[in-house]
């Protein structure tokens, strides 16, 4: 396509004795400038309302309507809510918890991912659609499922995560040695043995733990591909997708995105619940970081496939939102690599779980609006930019944000067992990127490093097979590579290295930590670096220095005098090595130093200006940059010499040259 989409889920099954509103609805949808439409993604029970019993006639006449009138469609398998029949026949599609209690019917996405009857009669359903509107004109995608997420401890399940423990370890007493059984007699004799975590079971070994999620998560995955094989046996030339929406869902993300076409993703963020009534750049850094890292995972444009035009309802305050937040926050997803908006949902239901829920015809049913008249602005707006469309991101800068390490984060037992907050360092790393105006990739361990010009690996305390070798690499080659506190401790299971931490790239970084210091509550140390004093939190490496220069020592406590920020030129690149928890001053000054140092271009070459955020696409020799002023204050912004004045919750679009 040469525009971008501007769409919605459009749920018309809910209104099929209402032919009044469905015309009305092509009507309205016309007027907002809404080119797409997502349909039947909870649409199991209107299609096969008894077992085997398929009705599709009210689709077909929604397709062609659709079609008709110049809508395009990207049509969803409705796998992810199960009508009550097919729970009542066949009870062993519904999912058992960790506790061994299956649950009953209801809610959504709740299912056994190894039932076969579940994965039967969902192929069937999803061959019959593609058979069916495959070579429809409307149609422009395909939609798997919806929100993947949580996992299932049945017989089957377990009888699987026994097979994939099989393929994974080869032999029992592997298993026994990479899950270091001897401790507290956990020793295995037979892989029957073995159960999943539980709260009545075990809990304690995190290498199991670890296991079990990586099991549930590529056994989820395997059921998209399932759907996404019955889809493509009738129709393979449209692009597959589903929609992202949760970085701690029990899914790999970096894995899924290989069995899809296109990523794409769910945006609600908490806008305007901030602790500065004046300034939504809090919510604006936690969404710029998943744009970034769904467009990461293919390195192209992808898709917001939902966004609320107004409130959620499930939030803990489900505010509304303000006054031109609607465009900016609908840009800030196009101008971090987006061709899309789009929205759940169209009409607002009547009843149930998500009545109240933002969309962008409410109960009224009446376009006189004001939600209605901010959506048609961004249909205008995103029809004004349609050149954009297409438009690339290019990085030289990435941060690691690696599944297994966060996973293996969570499950360990040290440092502060409340309050784990090592995702929020990784997030604050990357917002001192933000405020530099450089471009930012988030990448896992395993991808590849060598397009970058500057790595930054907070917190990686789970080194897979290669990752010390590829980092060595990568910094001998000319790269430079930020590492923090708290990395390279165990291995891919969770075990151990029998070396003090960053295992074996003590002579990359010319550092090692022999011990990590905890800093409770508001306890804090100090360091002192380029003049100024900052605040080292959370926790602290003790290094012992093997040849590193240091930047900035520790000023406090037992440790005073030892290593707090280190660097160390490794054959052409360089190591740093941070070694505590540092505020966002110093992480904004420290990286702005090491992007100096090594000539890193920035998007926009000036100071951090205060709740403005910078995002480049480039197309034809262009590159459009988008200022985002996520502030109820004006901003000035100095672009070639040239003043660009942004009003509160303004986006300003710049061409120039490339």
């Amino acid at each position: 396509m040469e525009c971008f989409l501007h769409g919605c889920d459009y749920n018309p099954d809910q209104w099929l004795g209402r032919p009044e509103i469905l015309a009305q609805d092509i009507e309205y949808m016309k007027e907002a400038g809404i080119n797409e439409v997502t349909l039947g993604i909870f649409s199991w029970a209107c299609y096969e309302r008894e077992d085997g019993v398929y009705t599709f006639d009210w689709m077909d006449k929604i397709m062609d309507s659709m079609y008709e009138n110049g809508i395009h469609v990207i049509l969803a398998t409705p796998s992810a809510g199960k009508p009550p029949w097919l729970v009542k026949k066949y009870p062993e599609v519904m999912r058992v918890r960790e506790d061994r209690v299956r649950l009953q019917y209801g809610d959504r996405e709740n299912q056994c991912n190894s039932s076969e009857i579940f994965r039967e009669k969902v192929t069937k359903m999803d061959e019959l659609l593609a058979q069916r509107y495959g070579n429809h004109p409307a149609l422009i995608m395909w939609h798997v499922s919806n929100e993947l997420y949580g996992v299932c401890h049945c017989k089957k399940c377990q009888q699987n995560f026994r097979l994939w423990l099989q393929h994974k370890y080869k032999t029992i007493d592997n298993l026994n040695i990479q899950y270091n059984g001897a401790f507290w007699s956990h020793i295995y004799n037979d892989w029957s043995e073995l159960e999943s975590p539980s709260t009545i079971g075990e809990q304690s070994l995190h290498a199991l733990a670890l296991d079990y999620q990586r099991f549930y998560s590529d056994l989820s995955i395997d059921l998209v591909n399932v759907e996404k094989e019955a889809i493509k046996k009738y129709c393979k030339d449209i692009p597959v997708t589903t929609n992202m929406h949760n970085l701690n869902c029990g899914i790999n993300y970096s894995e899924l995105a290989k069995v899809l076409d296109v990523t794409c993703w769910d945006s609600y963020p908490k806008w305007h619940c901030g602790r500065n009534e004046e300034s939504d750049w809090e919510p604006a850094v936690d969404e710029s970081f998943h744009y970034d890292f769904c467009r990461s995972l293919k390195k192209k444009p992808f898709y917001l496939m939902e966004s609320t035009p107004s409130n959620t309802n499930w939030s803990d305050a489900c505010k509304l939102k303000r006054p031109g937040m609607h465009m900016l926050s609908s840009m800030q997803a196009v101008a971090s690599g987006s061709d899309s908006v789009q929205y759940f949902q169209w009409r607002k239901s009547r009843g149930a779980s998500e009545k109240f829920h933002g969309a962008v015809i409410g109960h009224s049913g009446t376009n006189d609006t004001r939600v209605f008249q901010d959506v048609c602005e961004v249909g205008a707006k995103l029809e004004e930019i349609k050149k954009i469309q297409g438009a690339m991101t290019y990085s030289k800068v990435a941060i690691i944000y690696d599944w297994d390490n966060l996973r293996a984060l969570e499950e360990q037992r040290s440092l502060k067992n409340n309050g784990k907050d090592f995702e929020y360092i990784i997030f604050e790393y990357y917002e001192a990127l933000l405020k530099n105006y450089v471009s930012v990739d988030i990448i896992s361990q395993c991808d590849d490093f060598s397009s970058y010009e500057l790595i930054v690996a907070p917190v990686l305390y789970l080194f897979k097979p290669d990752t010390k070798k590829r980092i060595t690499s990568y910094i001998e080659t000319g790269g430079n590579f930020v590492m923090s506190a708290y990395s390279g401790l165990v291995n891919e299971n969770d075990l151990a290295y029998e070396s003090f931490p960053p295992y074996d790239l003590h002579q990359v970084f010319g550092v090692c930590a022999e011990e990590t210091d905890v800093l409770c509550g508001d306890e804090d140390n100090k360091i002192t670096y380029g003049g100024r004093s900052y605040r080292a939190t959370y926790f602290c490496d003790l290094l012992r220095n093997q040849g590193a220069t240091v930047l900035a020592e520790f000023e406090q406590d037992f440790y005073r005098g030892k290593p707090a920020v280190t660097k160390q030129t490794y054959g052409s690149g360089t190591a740093y090595y941070v070694a505590s928890r540092m505020q966002e001053d110093f992480n904004y000054q420290f990286l702005s130093d090491v992007i100096d140092t090594h000539g890193i271009r920035r998007v926009l070459n000036c100071n951090y200006i205060e709740d403005v955020m910078v995002k480049e696409r480039k197309k034809d020799g262009k590159k459009y940059l988008f200022i985002m002023n996520f502030s109820t204050k004006q901003r000035s912004v100095m672009v070639n010499d040239k003043e660009h004045i942004l009003h509160g919750y303004e986006c300003s679009i710049v061409t120039l040259p490339e």
